[in-house]
């Protein structure tokens, strides 16, 4: 795939950087990203998990 686990580890971090800085709440609460792109991109979401060949995008967080 494209975007990798490395990929959607730095566009995750960075979406927490530019919504307020909420990285430790992330990582604290990592399902918090899939609640979220469920409700915004379901469809996107949903291409990622099977590209990326993961049960949730929660999963592929590393940092």
């Amino acid at each position: 795939p494209t975007l990798g686990r490395i990929g959607l580890n730095a566009m995750v971090h960075d979406w927490a950087l530019r919504n307020g800085a909420i990285n430790a709440q992330v990582l604290a609460d990592k399902p918090v990203i899939d609640r979220i792109t469920l409700k915004a991109c379901a469809d996107v979401r949903q291409e990622a998990i099977q590209a990326l060949e993961l049960p949730d995008l929660a999963s592929g967080l590393a940092f």
